[in-house]
Parts: C-alpha cells; sequence; structure tokens
C-alpha cells in the first residue's frame, strides 16, 4: 500500500491535512476525493521514475498498491514493462464495485482495535492488524512485524486520515481492458480481507494476463511464498523481453 509521509528533512514529503473521512471504507464510498485523484497518485510514481533516471520499469504493487500499478500502466503506458498486481482490487473498479470484494467483517474488525496511541501501542496494532489479515495456514512472523512497526516514524498503521485519502482516491482514467502489457495477478485463496473474485476479475479483463492464486495465502504474503511469486515475477520480466 501507498504510504504518506509527514514532512520530515529527510524525507521532504507532503503533510495532508485530515480530510475528515471516518474510515477508509467511507473514502472509498465518497463520489469525490477527499484530497487528490488516482491520477496524482500515478503522476507520483512516474516521477519518481524520473529521479531514478529510470525511463521504465517492471512494476510490483500489493494491495492498494496493485491498484496503483494497473493504473500507472493505464495512464503512462511507455514507463511500464510488466504488472505485477498482488491482492488487490482492479484498478478501474468504481467506488460501489469494489464493495462485492470487500470483506465487510473483516474492515470492521480493523476498526475496532483499539491500542494505547504510543509507539509500543502502535507496534501491538501492527501485530494485531497483520494477524487479522493474515492466514491459519501461515503462521504470522511477529518479530519481523515488530522490526517494521519499530521503523515507522509516522505510526502510519493508526493513520487511518491517510489510509482514508489514499482508498478515496477516485480513479478518472482508461480501462483495464486497453491495458497492452505483460500482467500477473496474484491472489491468497484464504484472503480475508479482498475476495480472490476481485483478482478473477483484474486477470479476465488484461488481455493475456496470468492468474495465480495461491493456496492458503491470505491478505498479508508471508516469507514463505516469496520464491515462488519471485519466479512468477522473474518468468513475467522474461516474457515482457521477449515482447521487445
Amino acid at each position: 500500500m501507498l504510504c504518506e509521509r509527514r514532512a520530515l528533512p529527510t524525507l521532504q514529503s507532503t503533510h495532508f491535512p485530515d480530510t475528515g473521512a471516518a474510515s477508509p471504507v467511507a473514502a472509498v464510498l465518497r463520489r469525490r476525493s477527499p484530497a487528490y485523484t488516482a491520477e496524482d497518485m500515478t503522476d507520483d510514481a512516474a516521477a519518481v521514475l524520473d529521479a531514478l533516471g529510470w525511463d521504465s520499469a517492471h512494476l510490483f504493487g500489493h494491495s492498494m498498491g496493485g491498484q496503483l500499478a494497473q493504473r500507472i500502466a493505464l495512464r503512462h503506458p511507455g514507463r511500464v514493462r510488466s504488472i505485477t498486481s498482488s491482492a488487490s482490487l482492479p484498478g478501474d473498479v468504481g467506488r460501489l464495485g469494489a464493495a462485492r470484494y470487500v470483506r465487510l467483517g473483516t474492515v470492521a474488525r480493523l476498526a475496532r482495535m483499539k491500542f494505547p496511541e504510543s509507539h509500543d501501542g502502535d507496534i501491538e496494532l501492527a501485530v494485531a492488524a497483520t494477524r487479522a489479515i493474515a492466514s491459519p495456514a501461515y503462521p504470522v512472523d511477529e518479530q519481523e512485524v515488530r522490526r517494521m512497526a519499530e521503523r515507522d516514524q509516522v505510526s502510519g498503521v493508526r493513520d487511518t486520515a491517510a489510509q482514508s485519502r489514499q482508498a478515496g482516491a477516485k480513479w478518472h482514467g482508461g480501462r483495464l481492458s486497453q491495458l497492452r502489457v505483460p500482467a500477473l495477478v496474484l491472489h491468497g485463496a484464504q484472503d480475508p480481507l479482498l475476495r480472490p473474485a476481485a483478482a478473477r476479475r483484474t486477470a479476465a479483463a488484461i488481455r493475456g494476463a496470468r492468474l495465480v492464486i495461491l493456496p492458503g495465502v491470505g491478505h498479508y504474503l508471508p516469507a514463505a511464498v516469496y520464491p515462488q511469486v519471485a519466479d512468477e515475477v522473474r518468468a513475467l520480466a522474461d516474457r515482457a523481453v521477449a515482447r521487445g
């Protein structure tokens, strides 16, 4: 998922004011983008490529990042060699269409989680939220989650305002059927947050896309499946090179 950062000197990023959305779900159902559009998000990604001096790249996006990868390929097709969309919604789905793929029970469970507003509380929230979106088939590496949360300087796991701005950023661009880049669509068979039907819809809409449903995997991507994912992404990149 794309994360905002507060304006720290080393990050040189923008902090947006709270737009009043009660939750990311409420932001999705709004008619208008609360702070910026999905097109703005794709343009920011293209600007990162510019800063790196890269003409194009293979894109991998997980969860909301998968939608972003799809949309970058639609808006900036010359900058994208291939896309891998993992555990994501279709990039061209509307605000009401998205509801059919979201497991609202999990969203409600996440919303009810309450932990002290402190660094330790943020870490415990990160662990609890990760458990909620993982699968029993792959136990969560809590120590790794704690290490990641400890490095978070802005309590992103608690920043529902930023999450709402991201989820509520509306897409006004093209349809997935217009994509002409090699595409891989991954989704966990036991995803407790987004139904695998979302991946099937995405793969069906993109010509030539490869769909891989990962048995026993939840929304959280466990390290045990990294080798399989890496092999799939490598094969996708090779196909992109072969296409020229």
